[in-house]
């Protein structure tokens, strides 16, 4: 969850696209070399699907562009959900004076966001999701729950004072990217990845207990 999935303008050696270059160089005179596909923000843990060359990258990032991937994550979000399912869409803006994003204020601007969501278990004060992406938008899970009260535990930007749980902690954000699924780029075969999910997700429920 910790692990940049590439380098900030910092120029960390320490993310996930430097240690990919280096075990697809095992056994070869010429350096591997990896192109990224999408990113997963820092705190967050699961798939992710990078090319080995550009040509790969670049079919596979024409999915994500036309929303064909499936993508869900599982989330643990603050407060009880009161709807078993539900649809989040709302268009989203960049905040510039605090240089973070938002849902648009007034209609009409901004871009298209929508996130489909199912409660799989209820605590005393906390909600288990399982969320399907339609869209990409970047931190829109996060901004979407925020807007609607229910922020993602251990969010640091998006609603952080709710954020906050007394059991949840551990310093990462409670979401994680549990199923990857798209067309192979070259032999156009159906293809799905799913991450084991985080011991720490059943172990907040295993204090707090709860049931649907």
């Amino acid at each position: 969850a910790h692990l940049l999935t590439v380098p900030t303008p910092g120029r960390e050696k320490n993310t996930l696209v430097h240690h990919l270059q280096s075990y697809v160089s095992r056994g070869r005179r010429n350096r591997g070399w990896v192109a990224i596909v999408h990113r997963l923000d820092r705190g967050v843990s699961g798939a992710l699907v990078f090319g080995k060359t550009e040509a790969v990258a670049e079919a596979l990032r024409q999915q994500f562009s036309a929303a064909k991937p499936v993508r869900e994550y599982v989330a643990l979000v603050a407060g009880r959900m009161k709807a078993d399912r539900g649809t989040f869409d709302k268009r989203l803006v960049v905040d510039k004076q605090v240089i973070q994003r938002q849902v648009a204020p007034r209609a009409g601007v901004g871009e298209r966001a929508v996130t489909h969501f199912v409660v799989e278990k209820r605590g005393q004060d906390v909600t288990r999701v399982r969320v399907r992406l339609e869209t990409g938008r970047r931190n829109q899970i996060r901004i979407h729950f925020a807007d609607a009260g229910h922020p993602v535990l251990g969010d640091p930007r998006y609603e952080s004072g709710k954020a906050r749980h007394r059991r949840w902690r551990h310093d990462r954000m409670a979401l994680h990217a549990a199923v990857l699924g798209f067309d192979h780029p070259v032999t156009g075969r159906r293809m799905r990845f799913e991450a084991t999910e985080p011991r720490e997700f059943a172990e907040l429920f295993e204090e707090v207990g709860g049931g649907r």
